[in-house]
C-alpha cells in the first residue's frame, strides 16, 4: 500500500462515522488503516468493526487494547504492525477527518513529483465552532521542520522504514517524537492544501479542554523532562531545539508552570 494511516482512539465513537466516510470518499483508495482502540467504553469497536464489513474489509486493520496505552502507547502498537509493503505512514487522531475527497490523491502527486521525498509536510484546516482557517505549513529543509511548532504526527506523512517510536505515559510525545523523526530524515516537501481539518471542539480532548489538560501536565511534565534530557540526536539543529525546550521547561517547572 502507498498510505498506511494509523488511528489511535479513546472514546470517539460520536466522530468515527465522519472519519470513515472522509476516507471512503478518497479517490486515492491505495490505502490501510491500522485502527488502534485505547479500551473505549462508548461502542467505538462495534463502529470500527461496521465500517470493516461494509466496505474496508482487510484494509482496516482492528486492535483492541485489553489495558491503557494513552496516546504515545497506541501508536507504538500500530508500529510494530507495518511491514516492508507499507510505503507511506500518516496519523490521526479519530476525532479529526480528511479535507475533502483529493487528500490522499494530492499527497501521491506531491510524492511522485519529488522522487519519494523522506517527509511531506501537511496542512491542516483549524476546525472550531466559531472558527475555520486554513494553516499552511511550508517548510522544505529539516531544519526548518525542527524549528516549526507544528509538531503533531499527523502534520507529517513520512516512510516507513524512517518512522521513529514515540515516548509513552506522558503528554507532550509529540514534541519528543518530532525531534526524533526530523533527526532521521533528509528530504521533506511542503503539501500547501490543508489536508486534516483538526477537530477544535471535543470536549473530551486534552489538547481542547484546559481543565484536563493541566491535570494531566502535572503529573507527566517530569517525566517530558527527563525524555528531553535523554534524547539522543545527531543532527546539530535537532539538538539546538531539543536544548530550547529543555530550557523552557526547566523555567516552567521552577515557575510551576506546567502549560506551554
Amino acid at each position: 500500500m502507498l498510505f498506511t494511516i494509523i488511528m489511535p482512539n479513546y472514546n470517539n465513537a460520536r466522530y468515527l462515522n465522519r472519519l470513515f466516510n472522509s476516507l471512503k470518499e478518497q479517490t486515492c483508495q491505495d490505502f490501510r488503516m491500522i485502527f488502534v482502540d485505547d479500551v473505549s467504553t462508548d461502542g467505538s469497536i462495534e463502529i470500527a468493526n461496521a465500517w470493516r464489513y461494509s466496505f474496508f474489509n482487510d484494509r482496516l486493520t482492528i486492535v483492541p487494547l485489553q489495558e491503557k496505552r494513552y496516546n504515545g502507547g497506541t501508536r507504538n502498537v500500530a508500529l510494530k504492525l507495518l511491514t516492508v509493503e507499507d510505503e507511506y505512514v500518516m496519523f490521526i487522531d479519530t476525532d479529526d477527518y480528511f479535507n475533502g475527497p483529493e487528500c490522499l490523491a494530492t499527497i501521491k502527486y506531491i510524492i511522485e513529483q519529488n522522487c519519494k521525498p523522506d517527509c511531506v509536510r501537511l496542512s491542516y484546516v483549524w476546525d472550531a465552532i466559531d472558527e475555520q482557517r486554513d494553516v499552511i505549513l511550508n517548510q522544505k529543509t529539516p531544519a526548518e521542520l525542527a524549528a516549526d511548532c507544528n509538531v503533531a504526527c499527523w502534520t507529517k506523512c513520512i516512510k516507513r522504514e524512517l518512522l521513529q517510536p514515540f515516548p509513552e505515559n506522558t503528554l507532550m510525545e509529540d514534541v519528543i517524537q518530532h525531534l526524533k523523526q526530523v533527526d532521521c530524515i533528509n528530504t521533506v516537501v511542503p503539501c500547501e492544501v490543508p489536508i486534516v481539518r483538526w477537530n477544535r471542539s471535543n470536549p473530551n480532548s486534552c489538547s481542547t479542554n484546559m481543565t484536563l489538560q493541566n491535570s494531566k501536565w502535572i503529573s507527566s511534565f517530569y517525566r517530558y523532562y527527563a525524555d528531553l534530557l535523554d534524547l539522543q540526536l545527531e543532527k546539530s539543529y535537532t539538538k539546538e531545539q531539543r536544548d530550547i525546550r529543555i530550557a523552557r521547561t526547566k523555567e516552567n517547572i521552577k515557575n510551576n508552570v506546567y502549560a506551554q
